[in-house]
């Protein structure tokens, strides 16, 4: 479905035909759309501003924008994965292979992440090189799994 913004004043700040609707029906700081590239195809799911900049991929949570946890999001650069805010600004970069999801302050990231998918066909990501960053992306400690 084509979506379009207008503003307060009922002026088209973002029109129909360039994007289709992802879970956003309010442009507040930023909205979640599915770039729309002809009328069969649709292409990345991404993050705009008001002025149609992207900010960064989303990463994906049961066929839809992965939700906030401890007010943070994974979001995807260039193939890497890092953090953003409410406000659709980044705050832990994006230089890692994998990050996991936020937990009592804490979450595991690696560089080296090795994705594959199990016999139940659920993906799987494994790696020799965990490590804990803070919400402020300071490594606090290497993680050992088993």
């Amino acid at each position: 479905m084509k979506v379009a913004f207008v503003n307060e004043n009922n002026d088209t700040i973002i029109p129909f035909g360039k994007y289709a609707y992802f879970g956003t029906d309010t442009l507040g700081f930023y909205a979640n759309v599915i770039e729309h590239t002809s009328d069969s195809t649709y292409g990345r799911q991404i993050t705009i501003d008001r002025d149609q900049n992207t900010l960064f991929d989303l990463v994906i949570f049961d066929n839809g924008p992965e939700p906030f946890n401890e007010g943070l999001t994974r979001v995807l650069r260039n193939g890497k994965m890092g953090y953003a805010n409410k406000f659709g600004q980044i705050v832990i970069p994006c230089e890692y292979g994998f990050a996991k999801w936020f937990e009592n302050g804490k979450a595991e990231v690696t560089h080296n992440a090795k994705e594959y998918f199990d016999q139940d066909n659920h993906k799987r990501v494994v790696s020799d090189e965990w490590f804990v960053v803070d919400k402020e992306g300071v490594k606090m400690k290497t993680v050992h799994h088993n």
